[in-house]
């Protein structure tokens, strides 16, 4: 093809394509700060129809707890919100939250015997005291609390990286975490996807890392801009020339965005094609062929860390008669020793899938009932037996892992007076057994339930925001986005080439 082709396919590109790099690369420096951003929210009633809340969808419950007879706490990325079952009233309980949506997203509610009441969150652990949620200051190396039980006197708090025990008899005990044990067997290896996730995001090296990408973003910025002055600006000039209009300024920003964009383009070439390629690896169907791969972790680096489980923990339960914690993990369901020295893989598991294990809750001293974006399933971990819960079917797979989603994506189980129920990510509050409804999802929760802007961030730059206009295209926004990018960025090293080099 000739240099002329090639002129033409970097204009145009540049020009089509400098809207989404500019959407991505906004974005992605947002996705770098979540703590930073968390107390912004946006308001649902600007976003596509598929992001307004309706039945408890889009994961707005992920469980309950009762309180009294009369009362229960339902929670989930709406916060936590108290339910009177006689009244049918619906009342806020989350005083002394930060302000933020995300500050108010719960993975976890738990109640001891002694009616201590304590929330897991995405940046910690808070426990209500006089009439308010007070914070517990705790130093893990991940603050995002996944699960919390009790064994005796004792508080167990799982982060995603680490065991928390809290002596419930001291008030003024501190928690005290630690690594669970290594599994048989263990390879210092990690997932080929989690290793580009961490090199894409530049969290692979910590905050130095996450500062060196979102340099890299700001130039994705610059490019895009500066691009768009370079095709623009000739065009204002010679207008203003017809009209005798002063030109200088606009000649000084043309003549500075022209030596700009190619000399800051050459030098920094590589690592704008390399964090286009890592991106494109994150998304269907790209992600397809990486999704199952492990690697060697890179030496030196988080990947590499000592603890073998970290950023890997999900879910814990303790198991009286048997005297053993079954412990769920990014690579399936293991079983730790009453002591807290081995973890053995089980033989037999529920299907879970990728995205996480959102339902675990015993059934009785042998089953549990296992839910995820993959369905829901009785698991009978002793007996080396699974079934589907929605048809009764005994499932045969041992599949650690399972496919992403299935026909019931399932948040969260409730149940009560011999009525059961399950929430879908997309249908919402779902009937499995009974006559009684559902509490309805009332205004008031629905108005106090923005979006998120990091949650906000993650929509675009995935390309799910465009779902509604797209439908299941969008998917291909990222792979197809990428390409045109990558071919965008070697055909602009190529011209700098073929113009300073030869």
């Amino acid at each position: 093809m000739t240099m002329k082709f090639w002129k033409k396919y970097h204009k145009w590109a540049g020009i089509i394509l400098s809207v989404m790099l500019l959407l991505f690369a906004l974005s992605g420096i947002a996705l770098n700060h979540r703590s930073l951003i968390s107390k912004v929210n946006i308001s649902r009633n600007y976003l596509p129809s598929s992001y307004s809340y309706n039945n408890w969808n889009s994961a707005a419950l992920r469980g309950s707890v009762e309180l009294d007879s009369t009362t229960t706490l339902f929670y989930g990325n709406v916060g936590c919100w108290k339910y009177n079952h006689d009244t049918n009233l619906w009342s806020d309980f989350n005083d002394g939250f930060p302000v933020g949506i995300d500050n108010r997203k719960i993975s976890k509610l738990f109640k001891t015997d002694n009616n201590r009441l304590f929330a897991g969150t995405l940046f910690g652990l808070y426990e209500y005291i006089n009439n308010k949620w007070v914070y517990i200051e705790i130093e893990p190396e991940h603050k995002r609390i996944c699960d919390i039980i009790s064994k005796g006197d004792t508080l167990l708090v799982l982060t995603r990286s680490e065991l928390g025990m809290l002596p419930l008899k001291n008030p003024n005990s501190d928690i005290a975490f630690s690594y669970l044990p290594a599994p048989e067997n263990h390879k210092q290896q990690t997932s080929l996807f989690k290793t580009l996730w961490v090199l894409h995001s530049g969290e692979i090296i910590g905050t130095t890392g996450q500062l060196l990408v979102d340099a890299i973003a700001l130039l994705f910025i610059f490019f895009s801009i500066t691009g768009l002055v370079w095709y623009i600006w000739p065009k204002l000039i010679k207008r203003a020339k017809k009209k005798l209009n002063p030109i200088q300024n606009k000649q000084k920003l043309f003549r500075f965005s022209v030596k700009w964009h190619n000399k800051l383009g050459i030098l920094t070439v590589v690592l704008l094609i390399f964090t286009t390629i890592t991106g494109m690896f994150l998304r269907p169907p790209l992600l397809i062929a990486i999704a199952s791969t492990q690697i060697k972790s890179i030496p030196n680096t988080m990947l590499s860390t000592s603890n073998a489980w970290y950023d890997q923990l999900r879910a814990i339960r303790y198991n009286e008669k048997y005297s053993v914690y079954l412990v769920s993990t990014n690579k399936g369901f293991y079983a730790l020793t009453k002591n807290k020295t081995k973890m053995i893989t089980i033989p037999v598991q529920a299907p879970v899938s990728v995205m996480g294990i959102n339902v675990f809750e015993a059934l009785d001293d042998e089953k549990y009932l296992i839910g995820s974006f993959n369905g829901m399933y009785e698991w009978q971990p002793f007996e080396s037996k699974v079934y589907n819960y929605f048809s009764g079917k005994e499932h045969r797979s041992s599949n650690k892992m399972s496919r992403p989603i299935g026909d019931n994506m399932v948040t969260a189980y409730y149940e009560r007076a011999n009525n059961q129920y399950y929430i879908d990510y997309g249908g919402g509050a779902t009937q499995l057994k009974g006559n009684l409804g559902f509490p309805v999802m009332p205004d008031l929760i629905k108005k106090n339930a923005p979006i998120s802007l990091w949650n906000l961030s993650l929509e675009i730059h995935t390309g799910r925001i465009f779902q509604d206009f797209l439908g299941s295209f969008y998917i291909l926004i990222v792979p197809l986005v990428g390409l045109a990018t990558l071919i965008l960025l070697i055909s602009g090293a190529w011209l700098w080439w073929k113009r300073y080099k030869l």
